[in-house]
């Protein structure tokens, strides 16, 4: 696996825990998710995968990933999806000027959820995904 080396080896125990083979390529891009600072896009998980996967083995391991509750997808509204390591709950502030990206450790009252499962008329609520915009301090 070129460029590759230091691989966490955590990262295959994980996969190993969600019923998973711990193959190279899915402990290297899931390594990398471990060590990014923040959710990143699959094209760039891919570059820096320096040729141990391309973008469209990156997307299905991604896939895989997120089926077994180890990534997850965030959608924002430039219409891209990233990806991150799950772990605790947090939302995300989007500057629209750099596209920067923070975590939001905040998150909404549970009264909320159950709010908007009464107005749906839904039969529960699972989970929510809340991101903000606006402009980072470099940016104002």
């Amino acid at each position: 696996m070129a460029g590759m080396r230091g691989i966490d080896a955590s990262s295959a125990d994980t996969l190993r825990a969600a019923g998973m083979r711990a193959t190279r390529q899915r402990t290297a891009l899931l390594s990398l998710l471990t060590a990014a600072e923040g959710p990143l896009p699959v094209e760039a998980l891919a570059k820096r995968g320096k040729g141990a996967f391309d973008t469209a083995t990156a997307y299905r391991m991604l896939e895989a990933f997120q089926t077994a509750g180890i990534v997850h997808r965030i959608e924002l509204a430039q219409g891209r999806a990233l990806f991150e390591r799950a772990g605790t709950h947090h939302h995300h502030a989007v500057c629209r000027s750099c596209g920067r990206i923070e975590d939001v450790e905040a998150c909404v009252p549970a009264s909320i959820d159950e709010r908007v499962r009464a107005a749906s008329g839904f039969a529960r609520i699972d989970e929510h995904a809340l991101e903000f915009f606006g402009l980072c301090r470099s940016c104002v």
